[in-house]
């Protein structure tokens, strides 16, 4: 079954010459998929909460089960793994014919992830060594191992190679991403052959899963053997691709998008466990897509889908700003009080989105104009 023909999306920043301007005005790069870029932005949002909780939830002193339940906001890494699966799909569904090709998607597939991810690890291992130099006690020293800095440059450290979270912790998810875009060619032909087999293998493996005895559960995996995690998500997206002519014909789409997110909410509010509330975020990537195919974004979704241009630039950086910002300057310099420390988080969410927005103007986007230009011998190409 073949999916519904969809445009092509506007070159991406990276590809297009003439003037470089310094400050980037945030629009999204395709008007197709605004309801998927308003859900990355969303789903970057939470990444953050999850990991400034113990800080916003600093004035309520016995808040150890809202510090659990909110955990459960770490699925959001899952609907970026959905999210990725159908837009590679939709860029590059007939743009993988040959291994010069795929050489070229692997390119810059590195050029959009590996600078920042490198910019990242490089401030962590700054702070491991001036730990070690002015013997500085860390709160988590085994994160600065320095065993695990190459399989962090070479981003295989979700493979289960590293003994702890190492670094950034939160570039796990980067390096099950990788392991996505190497096997895309392969995870696409079988998609073409036998689309009803994609489906049914994708949902004998949510199952093999979920009943496996394995500890962590791979709802929980990062770390160690967190690919495995981004498996299931990714091959979700892409078969949302295949099939997203009949998600196209779902009717109300956009009502049963906002009901799925509200249901999230109230399924993180009720601690439900994890299992649960990834298949409710596998079902918003649904929906988006079905919203997005079927017909216009309402205001709200078009106002936050420019945001979905800053969801790498946040989900990487925030753990520096809770560094920088909170731990260091909050805490530490300013001695905050508990309810201080509560606001300053809240404040905290909103200066990692315009970090982010720094980081995309002047660190990413001209890094991914260097590393995305065709090779010399190729200049006359369109890739």
């Amino acid at each position: 079954m073949a999916p519904l023909p969809l445009p092509k999306p506007p070159l991406a920043s990276a590809e297009r010459t003439g003037a470089r301007p310094r400050f980037i005005r945030l629009t999204p790069e395709s008007g197709e998929l605004l309801h998927l870029d308003a859900l990355r932005l969303l789903a970057s949002i939470a990444i953050v909460v999850v990991h400034f909780r113990t800080n916003l939830l600093a004035a309520w002193p016995n808040s150890s089960e809202a510090f659990r339940r909110l955990d459960g906001l770490s699925v959001g890494v899952d609907l970026f793994f959905a999210i990725s699966g159908f837009v590679i799909c939709w860029v590059y569904h007939d743009r993988m014919t040959s291994l010069a090709e795929w050489a070229t998607f692997l390119r810059r597939r590195v050029a959009r992830l590996v600078p920042l991810h490198w910019a990242t690890l490089l401030f962590f291992v700054a702070v491991g060594i001036t730990a070690g130099v002015t013997d500085t006690a860390l709160s988590k020293p085994s994160k600065y191992g320095f065993d695990c800095l190459l399989p962090n440059v070479l981003l295989i450290h979700a493979f289960g190679v590293c003994n702890a979270p190492s670094f950034n912790t939160v570039s796990w998810s980067i390096s099950a991403e990788m392991a996505m875009y190497v096997s895309f060619p392969l995870l696409l032909v079988i998609l073409r052959r036998t689309p009803f087999g994609f489906l049914a293998g994708l949902v004998c493996l949510l199952a093999v899963l979920e009943t496996s005895p394995w500890s962590p559960p791979w709802i929980e995996r990062t770390y160690a053997g967190g690919v495995i995690r981004a498996v299931p998500g990714f091959c979700l997206g892409m078969a949302l691709f295949q099939f997203n002519g009949q998600l196209a014909r779902i009717p109300a789409a956009r009502v049963l998008l906002a009901a799925s997110l509200a249901g999230f909410v109230l399924a993180v509010g009720l601690g439900a466990p994890k299992g649960a509330l990834v298949l409710i975020v596998y079902l918003a990537a649904a929906l988006g897509v079905a919203a997005d195919r079927g017909g216009q974004a309402g205001p709200i979704v078009r106002a936050i889908a420019p945001g979905g241009r800053l969801t790498y630039s946040i989900y990487m950086l925030h753990p520096i700003v809770q560094s920088l910002f909170i731990t260091l300057l909050g805490r530490r310099i300013l001695q905050l009080n508990p309810w201080q420390t509560t606001v300053w988080s809240i404040v905290g969410i909103f200066f990692a989105i315009a970090v982010g927005y720094l980081s995309l103007c002047m660190l990413e986007e001209p890094a991914r104009r260097i590393l995305s230009r065709p090779r010399k011998g190729n200049a006359g190409k369109t890739e």
